[in-house]
């Protein structure tokens, strides 16, 4: 019997074995960790205050402005609020899971969070989504849920993208 068989009885052997072969490690090292919480201290902020502030300040101008300074006004203060809330959410769910690593190779990933260990094929991560815009890659599962975010920073991150786009197109 091997080791991780009684952890994952309905993977069948074969795969077992790749998923526990040497493979790269996915993990967000102890200095980026530092480097994402200073970010979230100075960004979260930002995120949060930028379009409060916006609308605070927009809203004595309103009725008084005329309609198109209105509209121009209420147009700006919706599209601040969903960039910078996109963003703020985004850097929440990453830094939820900045302690999760993960070892990945042609059969799938095998995921670590708090000293358990579950196996997703590519296939089950389908749904997963690149956000440049944030330098962050997030792992979806079949379900649409959140598995991992991870940085461009972390460790072995280069090879992983490759074997994903090679994998799953992403």
């Amino acid at each position: 019997m091997r080791g991780g068989f009684a952890i994952m009885p309905h993977m069948p052997a074969p795969v077992i074995g790749k998923l526990y072969a040497k493979v790269p490690m996915v993990q967000h090292s102890k200095k980026i960790r530092v480097l994402a919480y200073t970010c979230a201290v100075i960004l979260m902020p930002v995120y949060i205050g930028s379009p409060l502030s916006m609308i605070y300040i927009s809203a004595n101008r309103i009725p008084e402005a005329d309609v198109s300074t209105s509209i121009f006004l209420v147009v700006v203060c919706g599209v601040l609020t969903f960039v910078f809330g996109k963003f703020a959410y985004l850097m929440f769910r990453f830094l939820k899971s900045l302690k999760v690593s993960f070892t990945f190779n042609e059969s799938g990933i095998s995921l670590t969070n708090n000293g358990k260990t579950d196996v997703y094929s590519w296939r089950e991560l389908e749904k997963s989504k690149e956000y440049a815009s944030c330098q962050i890659f997030c792992l979806i599962d079949s379900k649409g849920q959140h598995l991992f975010s991870v940085w461009e920073y972390a460790d072995n991150y280069a090879e992983f993208r490759q074997m994903t786009a090679d994998q799953i197109g992403t």
